[in-house]
């Protein structure tokens, strides 16, 4: 797997962690870090280009 589909599914994972998680910090630390890793991945790709 290339760098860009690992931080895309590490988003997956990111966002699913933020949907399970009952406390209100968790949740918005993991949505925070899927945001993170989404855009890493999007910026990954475009460097290959």
């Amino acid at each position: 797997m290339n760098l860009t589909a690992v931080l895309h599914a590490g988003f997956g994972v990111s966002m699913l962690a933020g949907i399970l998680v009952s406390d209100a910090t968790l949740r918005v630390a993991a949505f925070a870090l899927g945001a993170i890793l989404f855009v890493a991945g999007i910026v990954v790709s475009r460097r290959g280009d």
